[in-house]
């Protein structure tokens, strides 16, 4: 095994809902046309690439974007890339939560961190469970890793791979479809060595919020 493991973030591709401003969570919703396309964009990134393990999350916009891209590999499972579960706002489109529930929609956009979503889990939820992913991974023998997953979970990864604890949500942008890349070294622990990579993509809609 290598001294480097390399460690490929991959953001599912579009969904009609990713489109329509209308927030996901653990809703289980299928890939679009385009978000289709974006997926067999990915393939021809990954052609020539040799990874040798790829986890997904449970949720088929996940699972469909990891199949498309990596046709000949077995796909594991792992609930510790399942989305941010939202709870009631899981289906609601963005613009009612700003209009019906203001405070909320407030601490969504300035502290994120601090949310505990309604019926559902909060973002400290996500990173204690991301965290004992990485340490996972550090173990793992394999040097080409590739993770299919969320924008909130992604983003939160990418924090716990780096220590970030507080304030790191709006940090990162992660683009539907896009590649960001760690690098793993058992002396020097993880960092980040590509964000949001969307130049195998042609089309693709840009969500802030």
């Amino acid at each position: 095994m290598g001294e480097n493991k390399k460690i490929y973030l991959i953001r599912h591709g579009e969904t009609e809902s990713n489109k329509k401003g209308i927030f996901r969570g653990r809703l289980d919703i299928p890939l679009s046309q385009t978000g289709k396309e974006q997926a067999s964009s990915a393939f021809n990134y990954f052609k020539e690439k040799n990874i040798e393990l790829v986890f997904s999350s449970p949720l088929s916009r996940a699972l469909e974007t990891a199949k498309t891209i990596f046709p000949n590999k077995k796909i594991k499972i792992d609930e510790r890339l399942n989305n941010l579960d939202l709870g009631n706002w899981s289906g609601v489109e963005k613009e009612k939560i700003k209009k019906e529930r203001p405070d909320e929609w407030n601490m969504w956009v300035n502290s994120p961190e601090k949310i505990k979503f309604p019926e559902g889990e909060s973002i400290k939820d996500v990173y204690k469970r991301v965290s004992s992913l990485l340490n996972s991974i550090k173990t793992v023998k394999a040097d080409k890793i590739a993770l299919i997953s969320h924008r909130s979970v992604l983003k939160t990864l990418l924090a716990a791979s780096i220590g970030l604890k507080d304030n790191f949500f709006w940090k990162f942008h992660l683009d539907n479809a896009s590649i960001s890349i760690l690098i793993y070294n058992s002396s020097r622990g993880y960092t980040i060595y590509k964000l949001n990579d969307t130049s195998h993509l042609t089309s693709f809609v840009s969500e802030w919020y």
